[in-house]
């Protein structure tokens, strides 16, 4: 419990105490009726996770690069989403999955869409959505407690998808989009109430923790708006309805008054853009398009007001939260790939938060209804600014820690295996403070494969805990150069057209952004700290990526090596190497030609999945005695249909057929189908193709599951095979300690 400091750092010690005294694991409680599954089958994570014991040291904060506890140790967090109807399940189940998430190695839950429809701000027969639902809250409430129990933290959000009443004194509330977006960010009184619903949100003592979540050291991270502002929905910001739209035109007239006090001081800034009867002393200069080209100037000095818009915005909640006491950091999400959106968020806000998909469903209508399409690509052969190291990279402003809040690949795409590595290593490359899955399903759809649903999803969940240890530990060394993109404002404020592709030199070394308040064009590189002031982007596109020689990043290149050559991305290949002292991993598209890197040689008939090698005793696998050795592949459902589309479709494939449980891994018995040669030079075989195995070696001990009954696993003459039953996983207790890059944040002095 995280209110009794002492007796709960006890009870921490004495978990460490009874599983080393005794050796042999207990056996984890019976759970009729709950299909969850630790990720590892042989090796249980929650003792690490309590073991951090990370409450003792107080509160997070955001200082020196990074989140960081009261005695200046670096916080990393490594989570899971679970949204709103997956939230409202009994106590039985909340114990099964929390026991479920620790042992997996997760370290927080973000807890998503606690004002939707069903859930905190809905009571039958109480119109409006001014009051919190005490049911539902009592069940969030234990929730907390249950991961108080385990050493797990929680991020909460506020405005997410409420559907503002005209009993809550809404105006015109029937024609507002869900959250009011963007309306909730300029309308005085849409935004009281949000600090409202968040003065009973997080000042309402828990019964079970006898803790309100402002004083509560659990709660990590707090996010006021969920995938809000201008700039998402252009069409909507396009299109305000009354009487929001003349308020706003008022607004933004008075702010060209502010800035160029007259008709004609605007007229010669912005030339032709502005029309013959526009006057902002008489109130009526249009505001720019965003969903269609406007001219420059307009939509430039547009662009600047919206964004100023939102950062008062941000000011107002967060002193408003600040106010009710919360300590831990805060953020919005907005625009992931808006660079003048999330400069704004990073200009009043502790950190920056945004989401990442693989192959997102698209849809042939209304969003969320009816079949959804897919193109099943193998994300590994994307090298384009869209693919995962650049896409979240560009969220780094001015040295704000940066949290992946949201990151999947999609069922049901076939290439999902690949995705635990390469979040896990990217995200230690570009250092990244957190990074959480989405998501974690409950209730009836617990069984079975569902998009955005990874609970019984062996190609990502069956690694999610070796993802944990890669992370947490620091694995892959974050390197100390720093490629520095400086945004000129002409170039910040240009509109939706803010992208810019050398922020695929994240495949390589580690990226940030900063405002130059009109110094430097776009591109202008500053790294620190090798000290190259004058390097321009495409001398490091042809250093920073090679394939045998090197290769610029102009779409000729294939191969993308990290600047501490530990990571390789073989986009022609569609695979993903990462190679550490500690982590070897193979990934993506396999071959039964061997592929090789340093420790590790991978053949195998499976054409699609992962191979991942790790210590578990915290030493180099070299010298390590405890070490894990796992393999995924694919899975579906039971009747499930991927077809294809037709022309005209949004995507290449529908998803015809979402099938059942249970699910199938489609694994075959096959001599000698995965030989694997090891760093000690020792050949692993094991006589199957798909389907899911690990292999532990602890000590003299070998231990082998494979959800293959009958598959062989043949290593050191020993021959070893799996009846497909769980056994009772043994304990991981290495100490966490931290890396050199711990201590040696990213904290560059910004222009």
């Amino acid at each position: 419990m995280f209110a009794r400091l002492p007796s709960a750092r006890a009870l921490c010690g004495l978990l460490l105490l009874t599983g080393l005294a005794h050796g042999a694991p207990p056996k984890l409680p019976a759970r009729p009726g709950f299909p969850y599954t630790n990720s590892t089958k042989l090796i249980d994570f929650s003792s690490w996770i309590k073991e951090q014991c990370h409450y003792k040291k107080g509160f997070v904060t955001a200082t020196g690069g990074g989140f960081r506890w009261s005695d200046g140790t670096r916080a990393r967090f490594w989570g899971v989403n679970i949204a709103n109807r997956n939230l409202w399940i009994e106590h039985a189940e909340i114990d099964a999955v929390v026991d479920t998430l620790a042992a997996s190695g997760v370290n927080l839950v973000r807890f998503e869409a606690l004002d939707s429809k069903g859930a905190l701000l809905e009571i039958a027969g109480v119109p409006g959505t001014r009051k919190i639902n005490s049911t539902r809250l009592d069940i969030l409430h234990y929730w907390i407690h249950k991961l108080h129990q385990k050493g797990i933290y929680y991020y909460l959000d506020l405005i997410d998808f409420r559907e503002f009443q005209p009993e809550d004194g809404v105006e015109n509330a029937k024609n507002l989009p869900r959250a009011a977006r963007p309306y909730a960010m300029f309308d005085p009184k849409l935004i009281e109430l949000q600090q409202e619903y968040a003065r009973q949100l997080l000042t309402t003592v828990n019964p079970y923790t006898q803790l309100s979540p402002v004083h509560d050291p659990a709660l990590v991270l707090m996010e006021i708006c969920n995938e809000s502002g201008f700039f998402l929905y252009p069409k909507t910001t396009d299109n305000l309805v009354e009487p929001y739209r003349t308020r706003f035109q008022q607004r933004w007239n008075a702010w060209l008054v502010e800035r160029y006090r007259t008709r004609a001081d605007l007229a010669r800034a912005w030339g032709s853009a502005l029309a013959a009867e526009e006057s902002p002393e008489a109130g009526n200069v249009r505001l720019p398009q965003l969903g269609k080209p406007d001219p420059a100037a307009r939509q430039r000095d547009g662009v600047e007001f919206l964004c100023e818009v939102e950062r008062n915005y941000f000011v107002k909640m967060r002193e408003s939260l600040r106010g009710l006491g919360l300590k831990v950091p805060i953020t919005a999400v907005v625009s992931s790939d808006i660079p003048a959106e999330l400069q704004a968020v990073a200009s009043e806000l502790d950190y920056v938060s945004e989401n990442h998909y693989a192959d997102h469903p698209a849809f042939g209508g209304q969003e969320w209804q009816g079949k959804f399409f897919y193109n099943n690509k193998n994300a590994l052969r994307d090298d384009s600014r869209f693919a995962l190291p650049p896409f979240t990279a560009q969220l780094r402003w001015e040295a704000k820690p940066v949290v992946i809040r949201e990151w999947a690949s999609v069922w049901p795409n076939q290439f999902r295996a690949s995705s635990i590595p390469e979040a896990a290593a990217y995200g230690r490359l570009q250092d990244y403070d957190a990074m959480i899955l989405f998501g974690y399903k409950t209730g009836g759809v617990r069984d079975r494969l569902v998009e955005f649903g990874y609970q019984v999803d062996p190609p990502v969940w069956d690694l999610f805990a070796l993802g944990s240890l890669l992370f947490l530990r620091g694995d892959v060394q974050t390197p100390s150069q720093i490629a520095l993109l400086e945004y000129a404002d002409e170039k910040l404020f240009r509109g939706l057209a803010g992208d810019t592709d050398l922020v695929r030199l994240a495949f390589s070394l580690r990226l940030a952004s900063s405002r130059t308040q009109g110094k430097a064009p776009v591109g202008d590189l500053t790294v620190f700290p090798v000290g190259q002031p004058n390097a321009r982007a495409s001398d490091w596109l042809k250093q920073l990526t090679t394939e045998g020689g090197q290769k610029a990043l102009d779409g000729s290149g294939t191969a993308y090596t990290s600047i501490n050559g530990q990571i390789q991305r073989d986009s022609g290949r569609g695979r993903l190497l990462v190679q550490t002292p500690k982590t070897l991993c193979v990934a993506g598209e396999l071959s039964a030609v061997p592929i090789q890197i340093a420790g590790l040689t991978v053949s195998t008939q499976t054409p699609i999945g992962a191979v991942m090698a790790q210590s578990l005793d915290g030493k180099e696998l070299t010298r390590s005695q405890r070490w894990i050795v796992k393999m995924v592949s694919v899975a579906e459902n039971k009747g499930q249909k991927l077809i294809p589309a037709g022309a005209n479709a949004p995507a290449a494939l529908i998803l015809d057929q979402p099938g059942t449980a249970p699910v199938s891994t489609k694994g075959v018995l096959a001599p000698g189908s995965t030989s694997l040669t090891l760093w000690n030079n020792e050949v692993m075989t094991v006589d199957q193709s798909n389907g899911t195995w690990e292999v532990v070696l602890s000590g003299n001990k070998l231990h082998f599951w494979s959800d293959l009954p009958g598959s062989t696993l043949h290593y050191q003459g020993r021959t070893l095979s799996s009846q497909g039953e769980l056994p009772a996983p043994m304990p991981f207790l290495p100490t966490f300690t931290s890396s050199a890059s711990e201590t040696n944040p990213f904290a560059p002095t910004f222009p």
